[in-house]
């Protein structure tokens, strides 16, 4: 016969494992994550967040003398090559430069070391 002090384990941890699995299926919500047809170049970041959610993660945020560069990454449901991948989704990284969209792309065609060159390129713009 069970313990009622078992029972009342078992429970939590049937309540907690629900709890992560729904949470885990939130991040991965609909068929293919964000709709990036919605959004495009020049969009404000506010627009942009109507249209497609907020982002997974804020990846960096720069300040230079005449503007701010900022990384938002989103993810989808969408491995790039399934036998080589290590996660279950595709990541996107949104590039704002003052608070409006200049460019994005999956995350695998930046490197952290491109922020400036992507800072020199933005700041011709403004």
């Amino acid at each position: 016969m069970i313990q009622l002090s078992n029972f009342n384990f078992l429970r939590a941890v049937l309540i907690l494992l629900t709890i992560f699995i729904f949470g885990s299926c939130k991040m991965i919500s609909g068929a293919s994550g964000p709709d990036f047809t919605k959004i495009h170049v020049g969009m404000v970041k506010e627009d942009v967040i109507k249209q497609i959610g907020k982002p997974g993660a804020i990846v960096s945020s720069k300040k230079y003398d005449d503007g701010i560069l900022e990384v938002h990454e989103y993810y989808t449901w969408q491995p790039e090559v399934v036998i080589d991948s290590t996660t279950i989704y595709r990541q996107y990284w949104l590039f704002y430069f003052n608070n409006e969209l200049q460019e994005w792309g999956t995350k695998k065609s930046y490197s952290p070391e491109d922020y400036d060159i992507y800072y020199r390129r933005f700041r011709g713009r403004h």
